[in-house]
């Protein structure tokens, strides 16, 4: 398929999608650098609804986040917790749950970028580990293991290599792992490096740049 083809056919998704999210569409969210395109954002809802996930760690947050909080509540069951390094996008959405009374079920932590000793490269950046860990493990001691990983940050490239080194031992077994920009040849590269060195086995789907995965039980 050609470039203009698969535009279109994204655009067409898109716009299917967001007949489907109409429901959790209550009122205007802005548009934010960590928004999931609406069609990925279906696929992601698919899987919470279809996979029954109930304890949910997204890297990189936005606007969709606070729709997939609202799905939780609307369900009755479920947990996020939501990872964002840029400060303006975490309060924004930190406040939004706040005010629609969503904190039960999501909580959005702001982690800047700092060295970290899992990146690829000798200066690379992730999420500060200290706070990562201590959110983390707060979270799984209260709610379970992670049966849902949403990989959306930080940025593209190599940058969100670490994620699965450093969260595959909260991993519930059947863990389903999503990773939004599949279609990056940076991301791709780290793709395999997950499927050779963790045993992921990733499935790329034709209208969205999310690639899945299972955690090995």
């Amino acid at each position: 398929m050609d470039n203009s083809l698969a535009s279109l056919a994204r655009e067409l998704a898109d716009l299917s999608a967001l007949q489907r999210l109409s429901p959790l569409l209550s009122e205007y969210l802005p548009s934010t650098a960590g928004d999931l395109r609406p069609a990925e954002l279906v696929a992601v809802l698919d899987e919470v609804v279809l996979g029954a996930r109930t304890v949910l760690v997204e890297l990189g947050c936005g606007s969709s986040s606070v729709l997939l909080a609202r799905l939780l509540a609307r369900r009755g069951f479920g947990h996020l917790l939501s990872i964002e390094h840029d400060e303006r996008i975490a309060a924004f959405v930190a406040s939004q749950l706040r005010r629609e009374g969503l904190g039960a079920v999501a909580r959005v932590v702001h982690a800047p970028l700092t060295r970290h000793p899992a990146a690829l490269s000798r200066h690379g950046q992730w999420y500060s580990p200290e706070l990562v860990r201590d959110e983390v493990s707060g979270f799984v001691d209260a709610f379970g293991l992670v049966d849902l990983l949403v990989i959306d940050g930080p940025g593209v490239g190599d940058s969100r290599y670490p994620a699965v080194p450093v969260l595959r031992g909260v991993l519930a077994p059947g863990a389903t792992v999503l990773v939004d920009d599949a279609d990056q040849v940076d991301e791709r590269a780290v793709l395999v490096r997950w499927s050779e060195e963790f045993g992921l086995e990733f499935r790329n789907s034709p209208r969205t740049s999310i690639a899945s995965a299972a955690a090995l039980a």
